[in-house]
């Protein structure tokens, strides 16, 4: 699977990916595109292939590269790559189709690799985004159709020592926003602008390791109150054929973006979304679900911890594997404006009580203290509530299971 990308429809996660035929190609020989989904990043369900027999592309062609996905006017709206040659849309009534094709001709052209933006403004503005550095990226903006464009596509600028840096063949952008501000990525870098059309100003790279290079063509998605990068990287040095890895990612204190390869150091094989009772420490960034208003702050170097925990705030670690009745639990926490508790408890905010917590007002420093447990095995959904004086808040770093 490869050059994937996510999107969140119906509460449910969908996986837009190109496929690699074989891993004996040393071309790309891709056939069709796969759509998978997911309702908790763990069990992935394949919900069909579009293939290039459906649209206006030749029967046997085999240069399905990547594609993207949107919605709108209760529409689902797939976008394809017929090689570097042009893009096309297809529409179903339905997130994993059957997609049908709606122009029977490129939408833009020549080039390829959409993103496909909704912007957060009143009128929710569409736009494409697609190209290569040679011959730029190009934005444009969409009709409320999706299926016609508004305006010329124009080329975007991108300055900085990462663009520079960049191969002139890289390909595979793709454009998000947070807290008003527009992150434009490719390979393993990206650039940011408070205009959507740019210029851009490149920032760097977003991590290292497990394919994290020029050849990670991904995307990024929102999930529960958690943020996720997604990327493929080649098996072999060589050959095409690739795999799709998913990692937790946090905004640093002031924007920039990273990618946590040092989860997938510790845990590559376990994966995101369900955690082991036994790991040293399970750190509070690498949680499955929030509840509204807590936040991540830190940066790569300090570490992250999570903040503007209040009296009723939660945290759940869904699908936590106790292989043995740990007895304990640990965590480090930080309170400011009073004190309070911290409830362990599974399957929901209100489920079984395992233990409490106390957090003490620990004024400039962080707290580290062990409670007693009651017996659990199996998986269970551990669900961390809170609850303290009307004016404290509360941090939290790491918890473990002893």
């Amino acid at each position: 699977m490869s050059d994937p990308h996510a999107r969140v429809f119906n509460n449910t996660i969908f996986l837009y990916t190109g496929h690699d035929d074989s891993p004996a190609d040393k071309k790309w020989v891709m056939k069709d595109w796969k759509i998978f989904s997911s309702t908790n990043l763990v069990n992935w369900t394949w919900q069909g292939t579009v293939s290039p027999k459906e649209n206006y592309m030749d029967d046997d062609s085999a240069d399905c590269w990547a594609s993207d996905a949107a919605t709108r006017n209760g529409k689902y709206y797939f976008y394809f790559s017929d090689r570097t040659r042009g893009i096309g849309v297809m529409t179903s009534d339905n997130p994993e189709g059957p997609f049908k094709d709606a122009l029977g001709k490129a939408l833009v052209k020549p080039m390829h690799d959409p993103t496909l933006l909704i912007d957060d403004d009143p009128n929710q503005t569409p736009y494409i985004i697609y190209g290569q550095k040679r011959d730029s990226y190009h934005i444009a903006k969409l009709n409320n159709d999706m299926i016609s464009v508004a305006e010329t596509p124009k080329p975007i600028v991108i300055t900085g020592e990462a663009w520079e840096n960049t191969p002139s063949w890289q390909d595979k952008n793709y454009l998000f926003k947070h807290d008003g501000l527009y992150y434009l990525s490719w390979g393993q870098s990206y650039a940011t602008s408070s205009n959507v059309y740019g210029p851009y100003q490149s920032v760097g790279s977003v991590g290292k390791g497990y394919g994290l290079g020029a050849y990670a063509h991904g995307s990024f998605f929102w999930w529960k109150g958690q943020f996720y990068h997604v990327w493929c990287y080649y098996i072999r040095k060589g050959f095409k054929y690739r795999e799709t890895i998913i990692s937790y990612c946090h905004f640093e204190d002031g924007g920039k973006i990273h990618t946590d390869t040092e989860f997938l150091d510790k845990h590559f094989a376990y994966g995101v979304g369900r955690y082991e009772a036994a790991w040293p420490e399970i750190q509070a960034e690498w949680y499955y679900e929030i509840s509204s208003g807590i936040k991540k702050q830190g940066n790569r170097a300090e570490g992250f911890v999570l903040t503007e925990i209040k009296d009723g705030s939660w945290v759940n670690f869904a699908n936590v594997s106790f292989k043995k009745c740990p007895g304990k639990f640990s965590a480090k926490t930080f309170a400011k404006g009073g004190k309070g508790t911290l409830e362990v408890r599974i399957d929901s905010i209100s489920g079984p009580l395992l233990g409490v917590y106390p957090i003490s007002e620990s004024g400039n420093t962080d707290q580290t203290e062990t409670t007693q447990l009651s017996e659990v095995v199996g998986q269970k959904n551990v669900f961390l509530v809170f609850k303290g004086d009307k004016n404290c808040t509360f941090n939290l770093d790491w918890i473990k299971f002893q």
